[in-house]
């Protein structure tokens, strides 16, 4: 017990020290500290638990899932969409100028023979008739002899006058001239065909290509389509030699009539490559990835690279994020606090209890990865600071800081959306529950609310996920339920302190300062009973009055308990203790009496320090008289002076005057119940209190003793009739029982 006061007055020593700073270079310092801080835990990693595997090796190890995951199997889905692709059908348009092309060839074959033999021929008799010397003259077209103006029809007798010397000359100059892959033998066969041969054979080579070629030729049936016209022409009822002639050639000039259209094929292979859907892989927590002696696999690598288990290089990528997430949430956060909450950016000490509030809960989500285990996935206290917030500032505050611990717990967890949802969920929960806190149970249940939704909510989200493992499940559960009973134990902990380190009273606080079984509250009932029961109707007074303004009635209502415990040192030099005795001011001077008079407030705002009381309540204390005059005695002072040298600062409070409307409220209900417990008037007539209650405050107003409490003359109304409605009720007339009643009501006392 000891050691904790120790602390509590260490911590609010530290807090005077170092947080009490009002310039805006702190916030800046505060506010980069707090973002390096974050950035550092998102990317720290506190026990390094890597493998380093590669595949082919045998693992040493069972190496299990830590958690839940799923992602895209790219492998696989790269796998898919390669074999969409490849059997994507092709895109063909048809080539109407291959016919032209393939007959053109058949014709020219025909053509070339035709004339080949024929210049061989007529050449050959030109050069028997000729003289000796024109043997060397240049070629002549056998029309163009003498003797030979008719074209001649090549016959039989032609074609036998050809040597085989002559044959194998046209055969090359017909390969020369013509590029088609036709055997020497059927070209020879071919030139010891006649004219009307030839051209039969030519229409029925004719035939056959433009039969093929009515159909669709693609590129990859042209081995199909040279074998049907083979066997086409083998089928033909003509000699063996002109059959075999009329394959070779229709197997030579066919050609596919179809060509591929290579961007729409391309468009095409991109159109089923679309509609491959990306292949999802979800390994589960504690499923066994590799087991101990199995060979690692290209597949096994991948899922413990997702799961940051296999040792890699350092990534910058990654890292990069997660910074610059923690720079955008932490510019997110001041700016929210700077356009529409300007009371909390300017207090520095609420800045900081925010980020601090915030580093804890992050720094305890790292480390509750460690374990690996989903027992403790879902028990990060994300409704800790949000308990802690509603009951220190207030519920706006407390909700957007909310959203920012979850939205940063994401990156810590792999953007897992079922914990980020948790986190807020509870601290919504931690907000709801605390709202309106009248004892330090009140955040126990809180975090029981925490515990009971977070079975529902873990247990709904579980149920989402396919093939899900019961036994996850059962363990996620029960993480919910410790979450709320820590957030409970941590909340409750750690508020006394965040109080006295960050100078905030909390609506907890000010309910156990109101308990009478405070220490110096019993001592005051022991010691000055009347400024006991004077501060306990004064409590009355301005709590109700603070209620019906809208000020803090809590803060009224302690602060008014408190606000004389100065009378504790020389308790007889007030009249509430004095109870008709001697009065130890008949025998001092009214100089020395008004000093004592006025002391009480600074010897209050000591025992205040010595009692660890809120400084809003120790500021209530130094302003409930604020700069008022000790009248009594400096009327007394003025009729025994003779000189005329007598001061009215000297007979009066050192203030300040009150800086609030509760230190307001307290100097009103002090002075008006003093003022109506001295006076003989009927206090059953309620006019006469409101018009006196009226007349003290007034009084007050004109003394300019509440310029700077920003009560407008609406609540110096409102809080007339609030103090009215009290004091009726503490003065109300007693109902007079018949005599006869009360001799009735005390036999049936003596009966019972």
């Amino acid at each position: 017990m000891k050691f904790m006061k120790k602390l509590r007055v260490t911590l609010r020593k530290w807090r005077r020290e170092y947080l009490d700073f009002s310039s805006n270079s702190y916030k800046v310092i505060w506010a980069v500290i707090f973002f390096l801080l974050i950035a550092l835990t998102l990317n720290l990693d506190l026990i390094p638990n890597q493998v380093d595997l590669r595949a082919g090796q045998v693992s040493q190890n069972d190496i299990t899932a830590p958690r839940t995951i799923t992602f895209i199997d790219e492998s696989r889905t790269s796998e898919l969409r390669q074999r969409a692709a490849d059997t994507a059908p092709r895109v063909y348009e048809e080539d109407s100028t291959v016919e032209e092309e393939v007959l053109n060839k058949v014709n020219a074959l025909f053509d070339t023979i035709k004339s080949e033999r024929e210049f061989f021929y007529f050449n050959k008799i030109n050069l028997s008739e000729s003289e000796t010397d024109e043997q060397n003259d240049s070629r002549v077209e056998p029309d163009q002899k003498q003797g030979n103006t008719e074209k001649n029809v090549f016959g039989q007798n032609e074609i036998d006058n050809l040597n085989e010397d002559e044959i194998n000359e046209i055969i090359n100059l017909i390969n020369s001239e013509i590029d088609l892959e036709i055997s020497d033998q059927n070209l020879a066969n071919l030139i010891k065909l006649t004219d009307s041969e030839l051209s039969e054979l030519r229409e029925r080579a004719t035939n056959l290509i433009q039969s093929k070629l009515q159909s669709r030729i693609l590129p990859s049936d042209l081995t199909s389509a040279r074998e049907d016209l083979r066997q086409s022409a083998m089928e033909l009822d003509i000699s063996r030699e002109k059959r075999l002639i009329l394959a070779d050639l229709t197997e030579s000039v066919i050609a596919a009539n179809m060509f591929l259209n290579q961007e729409a094929t391309a468009n095409r292979r991109e159109e089923a490559i679309a509609e491959v859907e990306a292949v999802e892989k979800t390994v589960r927590q504690g499923e066994m990835i590799v087991r101990k002696g199995d060979v690692v696999t290209e597949a096994d690598i991948e899922i413990l690279e997702r799961l940051g288990l296999q040792k890699s290089g350092i990534n910058y990528y990654n890292i990069s994020g997660r910074i610059l997430i923690s720079l955008i949430l932490v510019l997110l956060l001041g700016f929210y606090f700077y356009k529409y909450q300007p009371d909390i950016w300017d207090d520095n000490s609420k800045l900081l209890l925010i980020e601090l509030l915030i580093f804890i809960v992050v720094v305890l989500a790292k480390i509750l990865t460690l374990f690996h285990n989903p027992f403790v996935d879902y028990m990060v206290p994300t409704a800790m600071a949000s308990i802690l917030l509603t009951i220190l500032i207030g519920s706006d505050t407390a909700l957007i800081t909310t959203l920012f611990i979850s939205l940063l717990i994401a990156p810590i967890y792999d953007m897992n959306f079922n914990i980020v949802l948790t986190s807020f969920l509870a601290g919504l929960i931690g907000i709801f529950s605390v709202s309106k806190v009248k004892a330090r149970g009140d955040i126990i249940r809180a975090g029981l609310n925490v515990s009971f939704i977070l079975v529902f909510l873990i247990g709904g989200l579980s149920l989402l996920q396919q093939n899900q493992d019961w036994r996850n499940l059962i363990w996620s559960v029960g993480g919910g339920i410790i979450n709320g009973l820590l957030v409970g134990i941590l909340a409750n902990g750690l508020l006394p302190y965040l109080e006295d380190l960050f100078n905030m009273t909390s609506s907890v606080k000010l309910l156990e300062l109101s308990n009478p079984s405070q220490p110096i509250l019993k001592r005051m009932l022991v010691e000055a009973p009347g400024t006991y029961h004077h501060s306990i109707i004064v409590g009355n007074l301005a709590e109700t009055a603070a209620e019906d303004v809208g000020a803090d009635s809590l803060l009224a209502r302690a602060a008014a308990y408190y606000h004389d415990i100065g009378k504790l040192k020389r308790p007889y030099f007030f009249s509430d203790n004095q109870f008709g005795g001697e009065n130890p001011h008949d025998k001092t001077s009214p100089n020395l009496s008004a000093l004592i008079i006025k002391s009480h407030v600074k010897d209050g705002v000591e025992l205040a320090g010595e009692n660890g009381l809120p400084s809003k309540i120790t500021d209530i204390i130094k302003q409930h008289h604020g700069t008022n005059l000790i009248s009594y005695f400096y009327q007394q002072a003025l009729q025994d002076n003779k000189h005329d040298d007598i001061e009215k600062k000297d007979f009066r409070y050192d203030g300040p005057k009150p800086q609030s409307r509760e230190a307001a409220i307290i100097m009103l209900a002090d002075i008006t119940e003093a003022a109506i417990r001295s006076k003989n008037f009927n206090k059953n007539n309620h006019d006469r209190i409101e018009g006196f209650v009226r007349g003290l405050v007034k009084d007050k107003l004109i003394e300019n003793q509440l310029d700077q409490s920003n009560l407008t003359l609406t609540d110096l109304d409102t809080i007339v009739k609030s103090f009215v409605k009290v004091l009726t009720g503490i003065y109300h007339q007693r109902v007079e029982y018949p005599e006869k009643l009360l001799k009735e009501m005390k036999g049936g006392n003596k009966s019972d």
